[in-house]
């Protein structure tokens, strides 16, 4: 890899890396308990304004915690809160007692306050004032009245969790604000959990109908992982959270980091994703035992007391080995030129983002009204994904158009093969034919018969006339679709004109292409058919198509019958009515152009101008004419009418257009 493409790969993932550092640093100082503004409690006291409950007031400093009946001691409520960093803790298992008096001083005696008491891990009992204002698992929300001296006691016993008591901050406001609080809250929580619930379904729906290939299965178990992992606080709403959910909700992270090694890997086009590398593959799927083991040692905590800090450690070095693992894959893709690669590079920047984040707030970090930083780092790494998933679908859709293009002119050049072996026929035929033909005209002129050997001469005009080309277009697609359905037609007795000067490449998909002549050539045979039923001795088809510059006209003039209308259809299947000029005029849409039909007095007429991709319509390149009936219907020999059809039925476009300008080739054909 050059080290142009590096720096080029490089560039946007320190972007990425400095946007989500950005994110991160202005949660951590915007949105954060420990970081609000006063009031703070010293010695087991806070005191409270009017001033202070404008906002919601996070309860950190000043409680008095008191571990196993030790001497009460001055604490703030986060990581040293826990039993085991208590002085003399050794243990996040036991008992304590968390104190804190509340002094009201405002314009009235006393404030009804509303307290969201967080989650506690472990048994508590929270009386406020000495009465049980809650327990166990008992609502999120207590409604206090505070006054001069209100006192808060939370008596708590921890025996199944590697954190223990008050592990975060209470917080206290109004009910207005607390509502805000709340509904902050929730709205995070089903952000974490919908949105990436939703994107697991999705991408487990496609892998089964079988469009999505592994990658999509990959990513579906990373968004699966990842709302699990963020539906704790519904778990908490509802009363369900405990031992068996702290060990899935850790086991769910480790998956949501395996499952981003694995998307990575597969990205980056490693072996160990491949067929061919079995023993690698099982090295891999090795990993997913991390999961396993997570959960099987959170589960086992309560009879382990003494593994929690070996477990605190074995989380650390999980979270570091996926991000090394991580960032050796997004390396190997950019070796390989992975078209993934660079998505690789952008998770590895989000994950090295919140893992620094990480160590740099010393656990000095919780949310108020936003979401954890891991989970702003999953929301983006699920972002970084699907963003990768997007450009592969496009990539993958772009290559489907080219394999059908493809198709199309394979299938093109079959059927051009075909009417060129027919006509070889008919040339043999013809050439057998021809000694006969010379000795009948050789007899009648020994005889003098010259009357009949005009007639017989005038009869072999006839069938020559009547005979359609062998090659109507240089262009392997156009040729093969005017082959298909003009010269059936002029067999069966259509009178047909063609004018076709267009190059053998054109700037103009081969299945639109295809679609736009088909349609076009389809109706208009089927007007002709209607127009015979309806009394009309020699039906006519007249078809224009040449090209200028970059721009490609169409112009197909065709018998009909007297009450033809574009509105009308002859199918017995009305729903397939309508469908052949919109997809005509959609393709004309797609390359900036127009399409125009009109059936009036027994003609209809349609009018294509599209402009094409690139400069290959130049008129440099296009083909001498090539008619039928011995000449080609000119545009001279083709009425100007200001819009068209190629039929009278069999589309539900609705009437005339209007004669907007559109693309134009030359004004002789419009």
């Amino acid at each position: 890899m050059s080290v142009r493409s590096a720096v080029r790969a490089a560039a946007p993932a320190a972007a990425i890396f400095l946007l989500a550092g950005c994110l991160l640093a202005l949660a951590y100082y915007h949105d954060n308990k420990y970081l609000s503004p006063p009031p703070y409690g010293a010695d087991g006291v806070l005191e409270l304004t009017d001033a202070d409950l404008g906002r919601p007031v996070p309860l950190v400093d000043g409680w008095l915690l008191s571990v196993d009946g030790a001497p009460a001691a001055e604490a703030f409520i986060g990581q040293y809160s826990n039993f085991s960093f208590a002085p003399g803790g050794t243990s996040a298992f036991g008992s304590a007692v968390y104190e804190l008096e509340l002094r009201y001083d405002g314009d009235a005696p006393e404030r009804a306050l509303v307290l969201l008491v967080p989650e506690v891990y472990g048994d508590f009992t929270l009386y406020v004032d000495g009465a049980v204002a809650a327990a166990g698992g008992d609502g999120a929300q207590v409604g206090i009245v505070v006054r001069d001296g209100t006192r808060l006691e939370l008596e708590v016993e921890n025996r199944e969790h590697y954190y223990s008591g008050l592990y975060y901050p209470p917080v206290l406001g109004t009910a207005q604000a607390m509502g805000q609080l709340d509904f902050a809250n929730a709205l995070g929580t089903c952000v974490l959990v919908l949105g990436p619930l939703a994107a697991a379904l999705l991408s487990f729906a496609v892998r089964r109908r079988g469009d999505g290939d592994a990658l999509v299965g990959d990513f579906g178990v990373l968004c699966l992982a990842f709302a699990v992992a963020g539906a704790h606080g519904l778990a908490w709403r509802a009363g369900i959270a405990g031992a068996w959910w702290y060990a899935l909700e850790d086991a769910a992270w480790a998956c949501v980091l395996v499952a981003a090694v694995a998307l990575a890997a597969r990205a980056a086009g490693l072996p160990w994703t491949q067929a061919g590398h079995p023993a690698a593959r099982w090295g891999a799927r090795a990993l997913w035992l991390l999961p396993a083991a997570t959960f099987a040692w959170a589960a086992a905590l309560p009879a382990l007391p003494a593994s929690i800090g070996a477990y605190a450690a074995f989380q650390s070095a999980v979270r570091i080995a996926c991000w090394g693992l991580f960032a050796g894959c997004a390396v190997a893709g950019a070796r390989n030129r992975s078209a993934e690669a660079r998505f690789v590079l952008y998770g590895c920047a989000v994950l090295g983002a919140a893992l620094a984040a990480n160590l740099l707030d010393d656990n000095a970090y919780e949310p108020l009204y936003g979401l954890w930083q891991h989970e702003y780092a999953g929301l983006m790494l699920v972002g970084v994904f699907a963003w990768m998933l997007a450009a592969r679908l496009r990539r993958l859709r772009a290559a489907q158009e080219q394999v059908r293009d493809l198709e199309v002119q394979v299938r093109a050049a079959e059927a051009g093969l075909v009417h060129l072996r027919h006509g070889e026929r008919e040339a043999r035929t013809a050439r057998h034919d021809l000694r006969h033909h010379v000795a009948a005209l050789r007899r009648m002129a020994e005889e003098g018969a010259w009357e009949d050997c005009r007639a017989y001469l005038d009869e072999l005009a006839e069938q020559q006339d009547a005979a359609p080309p062998l090659r109507y277009t240089g262009n392997v697609v156009a040729n093969a679709v005017l082959a298909a359905y003009l010269a059936p037609a002029q067999a069966a007795g259509v009178r047909v004109e063609c004018d076709v000067r267009v190059p053998e490449r054109l700037g103009l998909g081969a299945t639109e292409l295809s679609v736009l002549l088909s349609n076009l050539l389809s109706n208009a045979v089927e007007a002709c058919e209607c127009a015979r039923a309806a009394g009309e001795d020699e039906p006519y088809l007249a078809l224009s198509m040449r090209t200028s510059g970059n721009v490609l006209v169409l112009r197909c003039e065709n018998s009909a019958a007297p009450d033809a209308s574009f509105l009308a259809t002859s199918k017995e299947n009305p729903r397939e009515h309508g469908l052949g000029l919109p997809a005509m005029r959609e393709i004309a849409r797609r390359h900036r152009g127009e399409l125009f039909a009109e059936a009036a007095d027994g003609r209809a007429v349609v009018r294509i101008g599209l402009a094409l991709d690139g400069g290959d319509g130049t008129s440099a390149g296009q083909d001498a004419p090539s008619a039928c009936d011995g000449g080609g219907a000119g545009s001279g020999d083709m009425p100007a009418a200001p819009g068209g059809g190629a039929s009278g039925r069999g589309s539900a476009d609705g009437g005339s257009a209007p004669a907007a300008p559109g693309p134009s080739a030359g004004g002789e054909m419009w």
